[in-house]
């Protein structure tokens, strides 16, 4: 049996067994994730506590309590004496406290999302077993990030759920609150995590090349992640997702037509790659990022057409055009 760690926040469809992503990582030895609670630490600091505490948080969380405070707290360097005081005011800012402590209400602890990311590490190993795994921190960014990628960590206040009030008073589009939920903590941790990796390298600037690199990324998820639902890997409702599949062909009609594949004017490859609430030019009913969607379907087409070629030398290959041509894909 595959190694079962995944929780009901995962939404998990049934397979045949038939898929060359369905391994057996029962035997895959790893040590079980802990995230690093850095926003528990940072919020303890205090007028009082400072000058003891922060040295002792810099030494655990090494690199990366540096790079936090760098960028997002204080406007002078660490060492200068006017960091502790901006460090007090992040801190205890009224708005900050409140979401803070709304964090620690929806995650009291963090582990069903450890044992979500165990599998993930379980399956890494399995396919890249020269590979480490990176230690995973949550933090609280102020609502800057919600993944950061160089740890990675976690800004747990973007995940507080698609009704959060802070949300709503700060006029985040629909569309981008519902990606702020608990269950897309993970397959967000994942896609950066894989960007820092893999990051794209090819010479193609062309809609193609964008999309043929996303696809990939996902094809990755697809691996690491073999239980989840596509919905959560690429952000899509339900919905969406079934008028992708009824109108690949269109879609794919349309990029033909209008001569966008190979296009590689920013607005164009915006269009069909970029955050939004459809895909401009077609009804309200479609997602953004059909173009994702579909180079997605062309990285899993290639890869049944050429199941030997490893994961490595799938992110390795920088020619978005072979991949499409080889995988003979036809919607």
């Amino acid at each position: 049996m595959r190694l079962s760690l995944l929780t009901p926040l995962f939404i998990l469809f049934s397979s045949c067994g038939s898929s060359p992503l369905d391994v057996d990582v029962s035997a895959v030895q790893i040590e079980p994730v802990k995230i690093q609670r850095f926003d528990r630490d940072f919020f303890s600091l205090t007028a009082d506590n400072i000058a003891h505490l922060l040295p002792e948080i810099q030494k655990k969380y090494s690199g990366f309590s540096e790079l936090f405070i760098s960028n997002l707290v204080c406007h002078s360097a660490l060492e200068d004496s006017a960091c502790p005081p901006e460090i007090i005011r992040f801190v205890s800012d009224a708005d900050m406290r409140g979401a803070y402590d709304e964090c620690q209400k929806v995650f009291p602890d963090l582990s069903d999302i450890e044992s979500q990311l165990t599998d993930v590490f379980a399956h890494h190993k399995y396919y890249f077993p020269e590979k480490n795994v990176p230690q995973v921190v949550a933090m609280m960014s102020g609502l800057n990030y919600a993944i950061e990628s160089s740890t990675p960590a976690i800004g747990l206040e973007m995940y507080l759920g698609s009704g959060q009030k802070y949300y709503e008073m700060m006029r985040i589009p629909g569309y981008k609150r519902f990606t702020m939920r608990k269950e897309f903590i993970v397959t967000d941790l994942v896609r950066a995590w894989m960007m820092k990796e893999y990051p794209n390298n090819t010479k193609s600037k062309t809609l193609l090349g964008e999309m043929i690199y996303r696809g990939k990324l996902l094809y990755l998820a697809d691996a690491l992640m073999p239980d989840v639902h596509d919905t959560l890997k690429i952000g899509f409702t339900k919905k969406q997702l079934e008028w992708c599949d009824a109108h690949e062909s269109d879609v794919w009609g349309h990029l033909i037509a209008n001569k966008f594949l190979y296009s590689s004017e920013a607005d164009v490859v915006a269009k069909f790659t970029g955050e939004g609430p459809f895909t401009t030019g077609f009804v309200n009913e479609s997602p953004a990022r059909t173009g994702v969607w579909l180079g997605w379907n062309i990285v899993r087409k290639y890869m049944t057409e050429f199941p030997e070629t490893t994961l490595e030398q799938l992110m390795k290959e920088d020619s978005p055009q072979m991949i499409l041509s080889k995988s003979k894909y036809k919607p």
